[in-house]
């Protein structure tokens, strides 16, 4: 069995034992085997004991279904080839562990043929529809096969809206300007009657980051950054110099610029 099929069944396994329902399910399953006692097995005794018989083998079959599925996934690459070889491995350990219990609770001999005949008779085809009726429920649903689609175009700042046609670029600095914010692009720079902090909400998705009271840089934009006593200043690609105030140094840091 190939690790990513063991890893995946394991967190299969924990995911389902991890809901509470799923113990109440079993549970209610063992109280209605211990009802009907199916098989023509009646243990004798009080019905506690019965109850436990029927927990045991519920208990140690369901993670077993788990394994031997992630077992018969790896070494068959057809679903249903692996579906058909998980059934019958799962009835015969059914089979041998309903016999083993029987030894325990019933008193039945190892070698006791007609027996072993009876119950591989009826143990070994219950379990195997189950089996069955699991991957039938697990299948994905087969859906019609359609083209590939192109990765959707990322969405423009909307900034750039308010800029001339001409002037549409990457956008590399803003700086505010009295009720301006002048914005710097590839294409150029021209002034937007528009205030700082509005400039900032309309700046993204470009990454970059507020450097100063009245700043704003994009990361693609720096070329280099030079420490200055308590700040910095930024030198971007087309020679600009942008002041760095002391309280914004940390986020600076954070990014590994200065």
């Amino acid at each position: 069995m190939n690790d990513s099929s063991t890893q995946q069944a394991m967190r299969d396994m924990r995911r389902v034992l991890g809901r509470p329902r799923t113990f109440g399910g079993l549970g209610l399953a063992a109280v209605l085997v211990t009802i009907v006692q199916p098989f023509g097995f009646h243990v004798p005794g009080p019905i506690g004991l019965t109850l436990m018989y029927w927990l045991l083998i519920i208990a140690v079959t369901f993670p077993l279904g788990f394994v031997i599925s992630a077992a018969c996934a790896a070494l068959f690459r057809h679903r249903w080839s692996a579906a058909l070889a998980a059934a019958c491995a799962m009835g015969i350990a059914v089979t041998v562990l309903a016999y083993a219990l029987n030894i325990v609770f019933l008193g039945w001999g190892i070698w006791e043929l007609e027996r072993w005949r009876v119950l591989t008779g009826s143990a070994v085809p219950v379990a195997a529809l189950i089996t069955i009726l699991i991957h039938m429920i697990q299948a994905p649903v087969a859906t019609a096969s359609s083209p590939p689609q192109p990765p959707k175009a990322p969405v423009p700042p909307a900034l750039l809206n308010r800029l001339p046609s001409d002037m549409r670029g990457a956008i590399q600095h803003l700086s505010a300007e009295d009720h301006y914010t002048r914005v710097t692009t590839s294409q150029g720079s021209c002034l937007v009657l528009l205030r700082f902090s509005d400039a900032l909400q309309e700046v993204a998705p470009t990454p970059g980051l507020q450097v100063h009271r009245s700043h704003w840089v994009s990361f693609d934009a720096i070329d280099k950054a030079e420490r200055r006593g308590d700040g910095a200043r930024l030198i971007l690609a087309g020679g600009a110099s942008v002041p760095v105030s002391r309280s914004h140094m940390p986020r600076l840091r954070a990014k590994g610029i200065v």
